[in-house]
């Protein structure tokens, strides 16, 4: 699968074990519940501690005060109990909903409505049971659940321990899956009982609970036996999970109907039965406009993702919609052709990410000056990103100087050495250095999407006023997929979500292209570097994370000197509710409708 332009990939591939963290005693991981302070470590170790830390307050879109997430107090009044909305989901399809292949953004707000997990993370951040009601750590490497009682699937199958071992054996055996690495260092899992999940790692790994999660862990989100034997690829757009909602009813390109699982095993501080709403339909709205007038009047009660234009109007409250700009650990560049395609060096490389077995003839006999890193650190350098946030975005992005997100808390340095920084007169510089004094000094076309277009717009002027000439190539999605990989434009919109590790979309977009394996599987541009590629082995082999951090910000330093991409914003995603829905849980930039409620 080739990622989304859009940005909103929880890229979680892990290509090899994931790395241990040290400093987390085994007692600080077992349950009932794992306090914030320990789980926004796991959380940083699992790169998701930024993402994790946006769990809500009273500016959230569709908050009460509290956030209303997973675990969270929610309205615990008959009065506010039942009711359907509309909601709107900015995206053209919705293909696959199976969590142990779904990677998409999209469908990952969609199905955590629809699946248990392991366990979940509540409104306040702590990591708490959810089909575990507790759990220990006999030694480092084993964690013992107690499974509930009296859980089902949507089908009427009982939810027990055997059947989650079912369910993380399936991951561990399926190789095309994006999650596999999650589950690398499981030796075993057993069930004794009914109630009893034993699963045996074979060597310490601290972050391991996090990937159990809900969402957005994956590796522990409960798939159901029954319906994945009878019809694996049906499973993949119709799942069956156990989680608050049930998928009963979609209609491709349109909408997803999720109505309230009867037996659902959860209740309110006062006995109520969760979820409150009694439906929930999703509407496919890719066109921005549309979604806006959607909930602007009232068509739709919730919008996953709202034109930032618009959302900046009504941002601060005072109306009929509440907006807010939520994190999902996004980031934001312009990616740079780092060779051609069609030389000696590449002409095979190309094929490993690519697939084309006959590389572009378009740069024969042409200047690509982005090949050379100085004309790439001059465009980093002439990129304004503060004037991208509040022109582009309107202000639902943050400034971005190097690629590791703040998601990625125990890496992330806000401006490292050789942060890629506004600095149009050294851009010139480095421009004249590379002997491009020209008028123009060179001209490249930029490959996006209409997504990006407000975004390109901003980089032509930014890149004419150091004298590159950038013509826009607009395409839709499916025509930029055909067309990144023939590598016939110089510049390219592209993005990433909230890594789990750096090292796991490093590896696929930046890494050398091999034959074998996923190195550089996933490359745009072209680029490679021998002590790049290095540094990032070592990264791989190194548990100590005070050592591994060397290696990763190594890795990140000979980035910042290459440039292969020019970072450009961390994006916000604008999310927003009718004033009469409350307690929609926005943390790490789900839309969960567990306990959210229509106020009368």
């Amino acid at each position: 699968m080739k990622p989304d332009i859009s940005g909103r990939i929880f890229r979680s591939v892990y290509l090899l074990s994931p790395p241990v963290m040290r400093g987390v005693d085994k007692d600080q991981l077992e349950g009932p519940s794992i306090d914030r302070r320990t789980t926004m470590k796991l959380l940083s170790a699992a790169g998701l501690a930024g993402v994790a830390g946006c769990t809500g307050d009273g500016s959230q879109p569709g908050s009460d005060g509290s956030n209303g997430g997973d675990g969270g107090d929610g309205s615990d009044s008959d009065s506010n109990m039942g009711g359907s909305i509309e909601a709107g989901w900015a995206f053209n399809a919705v293909e696959v909903l199976d969590p142990h292949y779904v990677d998409l953004y999209q469908q990952i707000t969609i199905f955590s409505n629809i699946f248990s997990g392991i366990v979940k993370l509540d409104r306040n951040g702590e990591i708490v049971g959810d089909a575990a009601s507790d759990w220990t750590l006999p030694d480092n490497t084993t964690y013992e659940f107690t499974i509930r009682e009296g859980m089902t699937f949507h089908n009427g199958d009982t939810l027990d321990a055997s059947a989650i071992k079912w369910s993380i054996e399936r991951l561990m055996g399926l190789d095309d899956s994006p999650h596999i690495g999650k589950v690398a260092d499981i030796e075993s899992v057993e069930a004794p009982d009914a109630t009893t999940l034993r699963i045996n790692l074979s060597r310490p790994v601290a972050p391991f609970i996090t990937f159990l999660t809900r969402g957005p862990g994956r590796a522990g989100t409960i798939v159901n036996k029954t319906a994945v034997e009878e019809d694996p690829q049906r499973y993949r757009r119709y799942p069956v999970g156990s989680g608050p909602f049930e998928l009963t009813e979609r209609s491709t390109g349109e909408s997803l109907t999720l109505t309230a699982f009867d037996d659902y095993w959860e209740t309110d501080s006062e006995g109520n039965s969760l979820p409150y709403l009694d439906e929930v339909v999703i509407n496919l709205i890719p066109e921005p406009s549309t979604m806006w007038s959607a909930i602007t009047t009232d068509g739709i009660q919730y919008a996953d993702e709202l034109p930032p234009q618009n959302a900046r109007q009504v941002q601060g409250g005072g109306g009929s919609v509440d907006v807010a700009g939520v994190s999902s650990g996004e980031w934001s560049c312009l990616a740079m052709l780092c060779n051609d395609p069609a030389s000696d060096e590449w002409a095979e490389r190309q094929s490993y990410a690519s697939g084309n077995d006959q590389p572009t003839d378009a740069w024969e006999g042409t200047d690509i000056p982005t090949t050379d890193r100085r004309v790439r650190q001059a465009v980093a350098m002439a990129i304004d990103r503060e004037e991208l946030v509040s022109t582009a975005y309107f202000g639902f992005a943050e400034p971005a100087h190097s690629l590791i997100n703040p998601a990625i808390a125990w890496a992330y340095q806000e401006q490292p050495e050789n942060a890629q920084m506004y600095n149009p007169e050294r851009a010139r510089e480095l421009l004249d250095e590379a002997g491009y004094t020209g008028e123009p000094r060179f001209s490249g076309s930029i490959l996006g999407t209409p997504t990006d277009e407000r975004v390109m717009t901003v980089l032509q002027q930014q890149l004419s006023n150091v004298g590159i000439d950038a013509t826009l190539d607009v395409q839709q999605e499916s025509s930029y997929w055909d067309n990144i990989y023939r590598y016939n434009h110089m510049f390219m919109m592209y993005g990433g979500g909230g890594d789990i590790d750096p090292w796991m979309s490093w590896w696929k977009q930046l890494r050398t292209p091999m034959e074998e394996g996923s190195s550089g599987a996933w490359q745009k541009n072209l680029y490679s570097n021998e002590n790049f590629d290095e540094a990032l082995s070592k990264s791989f082999n190194t548990p100590n994370q005070d050592e591994r951090i060397e290696y990763v910000r190594e890795a990140e330093q000979i980035f910042l000197e290459d440039a292969p991409f020019a970072m450009t914003t961390f994006p916000l995603t604008p999310k927003g509710s009718v004033t009469q829905l409350k307690n929609v849980g926005n943390q790490i930039g789900l839309s969960n409708f567990h306990r959210a409620y229509l106020e009368e």
